[in-house]
């Protein structure tokens, strides 16, 4: 009988990315302690405060290291650009994985969830409207799914000029209704003149 061992946080765990800058710090303490009391001890002047000078030197080689290391961190995040303020926009990457998979149907299923959870989402009901012609040949569902987007309120403007090229694309394609086409494109037309 094999006994898990409880994962015990590392130092990396607890301080993220800037663990690296104190233990680069201690190891330049460390390095001048070393050769502090390496050169008294070879050059034959050791005594008791050869210890204490060389401790006190490592601690100020250890401030300044995180010091300067925490300054040019700070610096860089200042000067380049971070990408803190990027928005996050969802991949729905589970999704795309079964279709990867060639589950199609699950993917769909996941879709349609996320869909009613998110009456607002564009991205999603995109997504799976592209699946769902391509996939399925359920070109009615995709073209339910393009209007929906239409009706979003504060849908952006690309977004909306997307669905309705894309409901044109299915009118005049697989389902052949090119009249009902060119009235999609006269409401384009009447929603953004310019």
């Amino acid at each position: 009988m094999t006994v898990k061992k409880e994962y015990r946080p590392t130092m990396f765990d607890k301080h993220g990315p800037g663990a690296a800058h104190s233990v680069r710090a201690w190891a330049y303490g460390l390095l001048v302690f070393g050769l502090t009391v390496g050169a008294f001890v070879f050059a034959g002047g050791a005594s008791w405060y050869v210890i204490p000078a060389a401790a006190a030197a490592a601690f100020l080689a250890i401030g300044g290291a995180t010091f300067l290391s925490t300054l040019a961190g700070n610096t860089y995040k200042h000067v380049m650009v971070s990408g803190a303020t990027t928005p996050y926009t969802e991949q729905y990457s589970y999704q795309q994985s079964l279709v990867m998979k060639g589950e199609i149907d699950a993917a769909l299923a996941s879709f349609e969830t996320v869909i009613s959870s998110k009456p607002q989402a564009v991205s999603p009901r995109v997504k799976a409207a592209e699946l769902y012609t391509k996939e399925k040949k359920n070109h009615r569902r995709a073209m339910e799914l393009f209007r929906e987007i239409q009706r979003i309120p504060g849908v952006s403007a690309g977004d909306y000029v997307y669905a309705t090229n894309r409901i044109v694309d299915l009118m005049i394609g697989p389902v052949n209704e090119p009249g009902k086409a060119r009235v999609e494109l006269r409401k384009l037309i009447d929603k953004f003149p310019d």
